[in-house]
């Protein structure tokens, strides 16, 4: 099996048994100090993930590290509780209390750093739980989340990239000097699922159901359209890479026009006509020039906040609401800079979809935000 994937299971293994372990105590702050390791009340957890056939001394070695590691912790903080939970294929589940010394030292060895008294105390707060394969913790996650929030099937595999991915922000945005912020619970997992605003999808999370089907959840979640669709400002971002197709870039402006504007029947009361704003990140000036000017000769109306030649950003201009007379069908967002000033020049209620390959746009604020990762521009049809 290919490395990189072996590691990334396990990495993902380690915020499964996190996330798990806010689930089961749900009045508990739970500290997450570094990838491997997470802690609560006066306990403090290592997991590691080993899919691997390994002989006996190699599984040895694998669990004689993480112990060595906990042993310094306890002679820094000996009232703590230490647990190793470790998957080592082949091992079935179950739970090790070390009775002795002598039943440490089969593993660490019988010449250590460390004396009799400290090791003596080590075994009395320490336990090893050789832990179930990554499938079993990821089917019980997905049924705690179904339990937890009333949700489908498909619905948890999608809130369960949800709260992955907020754990793994948990991690990333505090360093180690930050430590101290690292901290989450039950009642902060709550509070995402209930407000929404702001949700990022990372692609490393659709593995575990396959690309075809986490498309399809996205899609039936976020992107399905019913008879009655408000009337909201929608701002799609999407990321351009080098050298794009401009035919499929054009392709996905039409196909948001097509689902997310509404400005083609006379009667249509204008409060309920809308029209997406379309942020294309990163493109060129001159293929963006391209773009509009093919739409332009398809005879679609581009509104983009510049009314003349050498104008400066008119907001008021790019507010536009569309009617049955402007024909307004969709609107071009230019810049980082015109788009924080929609952002913030908006009253109306919005929703920004993010699509990114690196990350997303930063500094949308008081909306709701919806932040996919992809890795072509063809998933965006797939989800969208």
């Amino acid at each position: 099996m290919d490395g990189a994937y072996i590691a990334l299971r396990g990495y993902k293994y380690q915020f499964d048994k996190t996330i798990l372990e806010i689930f089961a105590n749900p009045t508990s702050n739970i500290i997450v100090e570094q990838i491997q390791d997470y802690g609560y009340d006066d306990y403090e957890v290592q997991v590691k993930y080993h899919n691997t056939d390994y002989d006996a001394a190699a599984q040895k070695a694998k669990t004689k590290k993480p112990i060595l590691q906990l042993i310094d912790n306890y002679i820094s903080n000996p009232k703590k509780k230490y647990v190793l939970y470790i998957y080592l294929k082949g091992i079935p589940p179950s739970k090790k209390i070390f009775k002795t010394v002598a039943d440490l030292q089969v593993i660490i060895g019988k010449k250590s750093k460390y004396t009799a008294s400290i090791l003596t105390g080590f075994i009395k707060a320490f336990t090893v739980i050789y832990a179930d394969d990554f499938e079993h913790n990821y089917s019980e996650l997905i049924g705690k989340i179904k339990l937890n929030y009333s949700k489908t099937e498909e619905e948890a595999e999608i809130y369960y990239s949800i709260i992955s991915g907020y754990v793994l922000d948990l991690v990333s945005n505090n360093p180690p000097s930050k430590s101290a912020n690292r901290v989450t619970s039950k009642t902060e997992i709550d509070k995402l699922i209930r407000t929404g605003k702001k949700i990022i999808f990372r692609s490393s999370y659709l593995e575990e159901m396959g690309k075809e089907k986490y498309h399809k959840n996205l899609r039936k979640l976020y992107f399905k359209i019913g008879l009655n669709v408000e009337p909201l400002e929608r701002i799609f971002i999407i990321e351009i890479p080098q050298n794009p197709n401009l035919s499929l870039i054009k392709e996905l402006i039409l196909l948001i026009k097509s689902k997310w504007s509404k400005n083609k029947i006379k009667a249509t009361p204008d409060t309920d006509r809308f029209c997406p704003y379309i942020f294309l990140n990163g493109i060129s000036n001159t293929d963006l020039k391209t773009i509009k000017t093919h739409l332009q000769q398809d005879a679609y109306v581009i509104k983009d906040g510049y009314d003349f030649l050498n104008a400066n950003f008119n907001l008021a201009s790019i507010l536009e609401r569309p009617n049955f007379v402007n024909k307004i069908q969709f609107k071009f967002i230019n810049s980082d800079y015109e788009l924080k000033e929609l952002l913030s020049g908006q009253t109306r209620t919005k929703e920004v979809f993010q699509f990114y390959f690196s990350a997303p746009v930063s500094g949308v604020i008081e909306t709701t935000e919806i932040n996919i990762e992809i890795k072509e521009l063809n998933d965006i049809k797939d989800i969208i």
